[in-house]
């Protein structure tokens, strides 16, 4: 009987381990996405290191994440991108695409223009871009337009979409327009303006409990209207290698280290046999 008590606690024991590496060191997960189809293809098989530190995740580095949204809290909705913005990075947005401290993001399809859309089809509208999972990217609104952010994709997805919206205007743009933004990290204290605040607003929500909002270009926390906002986590900027088709952070927005899996660390299994035991960096 004794040996028997042994031998069941050294199986807990094990099975405990096991548990605990899974959950706070390592775990494997499958690809099911073709977001990197550079370096990972769907059925690929990895081994993701959950351990973070200064480095998980790192620039540059293929990333395991969730999604950041409300939408999705209920759901186990996992994405695989690449880390392209760190916290305190600064992330600008021109006309020649996407630059991370100068650095120009190669492979980024064309970036999101201005586009006007008349007022009384808002309703749709919001419909639409939840059912197409496109970010309402507000920059403005008055009695009779909203102004929003757009690519020429999500453009084209919307007016395929809603036909009876008969106006979508560009807005035209300064040839050196653009805008530049902070990747938050904690303790950083932002004071958003209208630009900056379409990408703060949702990890602002994140960390309120979804108790901010906007309200005539201003921040609203808790009703209280709030000329600047101290952030509570480190956030990240994830892109894909397959930028036109898959889904990053042109879509989610800041991925806040929260929602962070970890690093993918190496390919265990592949059909193609070249790749198995591969190391990922």
């Amino acid at each position: 009987m004794r040996r028997l008590l042994q031998y069941a606690g050294s199986l807990l024991l094990v099975i405990l381990i096991v548990i605990g590496v899974r959950m706070f060191c390592a775990g494997s997960y499958r690809i099911s996405t073709g977001a990197m189809e550079k370096t990972l293809q769907k059925g690929d098989c990895v081994l993701v290191n959950k351990m973070h530190s200064p480095s998980n995740p790192g620039h540059n580095r293929i990333v395991l994440y969730q999604s950041p949204l409300r939408r999705d809290a209920g759901a186990d909705v996992l994405f695989l991108g690449r880390c392209a913005g760190m916290p305190g990075d600064t992330l600008r947005i021109a006309g020649d695409g996407y630059r991370v401290n100068g650095r120009l993001l190669p492979g980024f399809p064309t970036p999101e223009q201005t586009f006007r859309i008349q007022k009384d089809i808002k309703g749709p509208l919001l419909d639409a871009l939840k059912q197409l999972q496109i970010p309402y990217r507000s920059v403005a609104e008055d009695d009779r337009s909203l102004i929003l952010r757009l690519t020429a994709g999500e453009e084209k997805r919307i007016r395929e979409n809603l036909p009876q919206i008969v106006k979508i205007e560009p807005v035209p743009e300064a040839p050196d327009s653009g805008y530049a933004f902070v990747i938050p990290f904690s303790g950083y204290v932002c004071r958003p303006d209208l630009i900056t605040l379409s990408f703060y607003l949702e990890a602002i929500r994140h960390e309120t409990g979804g108790k901010a909002d906007v309200h005539d270009g201003k921040l609203f926390v808790d009703g209280k209207e709030t000329a600047s906002y101290l952030f509570r986590q480190h956030y990240y900027w994830m892109w894909s290698d397959s930028a036109p088709a898959a889904v990053d952070s042109r879509h989610l927005g800041l991925i806040p280290e929260s929602a962070v899996v970890g690093n993918v660390w190496f390919c265990w299994y592949s059909r193609d046999r070249h790749r198995i035991f591969k190391r990922i960096d």
